[in-house]
């Protein structure tokens, strides 16, 4: 296998995401593309990430893959990738090689795990509310909150969104709505639900590879954040709600 991306910086953040919630992964590799995820150990949150074929400038396979790998290697690997950078990735001989290629270029070699059975849990949910918001200022929301309590709080009321936090320090409330020009578009009924904030915030990193995130939500279901991804490509995240 053997593949190359122009933007080196967006495939190491979504390791880096990845080695929040997980200590290895195992990546499948087809001919269609590469899929990674799975449930974090306190079974919160789970992640479904697909990189099709077509993400990649090359992408060579003579067979299907599995790929056991330990996340924080591969995060220390990449934790110097620049903007400018292209990556090449491939494995041989039970290693996996990664080569960035910059201002210099620079080669690393890992040693591949063994793969773990991927075990996705069965999801039909109908989501009450769906808005779609730029990562960026998802991201921003999600830093001014983060050291204000331990929940933050989806409602959505009128077509707008509300993210809002209470904790020992005070209570924030952001409203976002296509309006102000903060929400892409929204569409659905009122609803309101509370997850943990350490997880959210982890996931909101994302956006260093992806322009666009759909929020889905509902009362006391599960949160969605779906990341476009290019090439239609995509990283989901689902969070439990939190129960008080």
């Amino acid at each position: 296998m053997k593949f190359k991306v122009i933007d080196a910086k967006a495939l190491s953040t979504i390791f880096d995401v990845l080695s929040e919630f997980m200590d290895t992964v195992t990546i499948i590799v087809t001919k269609e593309g590469i899929k990674m995820g799975g449930i974090d150990p306190s079974r919160v949150a789970f992640i479904d990430i697909f990189l099709p074929s077509k993400y990649f400038e090359e992408f060579e396979l003579t067979s299907d893959e599995y790929l056991g790998i330990k996340l924080s290697d591969v995060s220390a690997v990449l934790s110097r990738t620049t903007k400018e950078d292209s990556l090449i990735v491939e494995t041989n001989e039970g290693k996996i090689n990664f080569t960035l290629q910059g201002e210099f270029e620079r080669s690393f070699s890992l040693p591949l795990i063994n793969p773990e059975e991927q075990k996705s849990p069965t999801l039909n949910l109908q989501f009450p509310f769906k808005a779609r918001i730029l990562t960026s200022a998802f991201s921003d929301v999600m830093s001014i909150m983060e050291d204000m309590g331990e929940a933050v709080t989806f409602t959505s009321e009128g077509g707008k969104l509300y993210i809002s936090v209470e904790g020992d320090m005070g209570t924030s409330k952001v409203e976002l709505s296509t309006e102000s020009g903060n929400l892409v578009d929204s569409q659905g009924s009122d609803a309101s639900s509370t997850y943990s904030i350490y997880y959210i915030t982890k996931i909101s990193k994302m956006k260093s590879s992806s322009d666009i995130l759909e929020v889905s939500f509902g009362s006391q279901i599960p949160i969605k954040l779906h990341y476009e991804l290019p090439q239609e490509g995509y990283g989901d995240f689902y969070v439990a709600p939190r129960v008080e």
